[in-house]
């Protein structure tokens, strides 16, 4: 089954620690795709430093348009 996997690398609850176990488990896997994206967070959404539960709800946001490209390419590869 093909496996699209995207990882804020500013995410603090799924960690790039995380992300590369999936890397590492699914490596080889010719239907899994892994990308993470530096500057984002959880929520896809671009922000400095360290990720902080503030973002989420003191400033709204929207998803980087990077990642919504990605995933509509991801989806129209299929």
């Amino acid at each position: 089954m093909p496996l699209l996997i995207l990882q804020g690398e500013r995410d603090y609850q799924v960690t790039m620690e995380d992300f590369a176990l999936w890397q590492e488990h699914l490596a080889g896997s010719e239907h899994v795709k892994c990308k993470s994206y530096p500057g984002l967070n959880h929520l896809f959404m671009e922000g400095e430093g360290p990720g902080r539960p503030e973002e989420y709800f003191a400033r709204p946001g929207h998803i980087s348009g990077e990642v919504v490209d990605d995933i509509a390419h991801w989806i129209n590869s299929r």
